[in-house]
C-alpha cells in the first residue's frame, strides 16, 4: 500500500498548475466585476455630486433631493434610485447619521 504522504504530494504536484490557473481566474473575475461596477455607477455618482455641490448640511442635501423629486428631475432621482440599490455606501457618504436612509426613502 503506497504511503499517503507521497500520494498526497504527487497529487498536489500534478494539480498545482491547475490550482494556480483556477486561483488566477477567480481573481481576474473579481477584478473585472469590480471594474465594471465602478464604471457602471460613475455616471450616477457624478450626477449626484454635481447636483449637490452647493449643499453644505444634511438638511440642505435632503431639501435639494426633495425639490428634485417635486420638480420631477428624472436624471437625479433615477441616479439616486440606482445608487440606493447598488451603491449604498456612496449614498451614506452624502451626509452624516441616517441621511443615506432618509435620501433613499425620499426617492422611492
Amino acid at each position: 500500500m503506497p504511503d499517503f504522504k507521497n500520494l498526497a504530494r504527487s497529487l498536489l504536484a500534478g494539480a498545482s498548475p491547475w490550482l494556480l490557473i483556477a486561483i488566477l481566474l477567480a481573481w481576474l473575475t473579481t477584478e473585472t466585476k469590480n471594474s465594471i461596477d465602478d464604471a457602471a455607477y460613475a455616471y450616477p455618482r457624478a450626477v449626484i455630486v454635481y447636483g449637490l455641490s452647493s449643499a453644505q448640511t444634511d438638511a440642505e442635501v435632503l431639501a435639494t433631493i426633495e425639490k428634485w423629486k417635486a420638480d420631477s428631475w428624472g436624471a437625479q432621482i433615477g441616479a439616486l434610485r440606482v445608487l440606493c440599490e447598488k451603491d449604498r455606501q456612496f449614498v451614506n457618504s452624502l451626509g452624516g447619521g441616517d441621511t443615506g436612509a432618509r435620501v433613499c426613502r425620499v426617492v422611492q
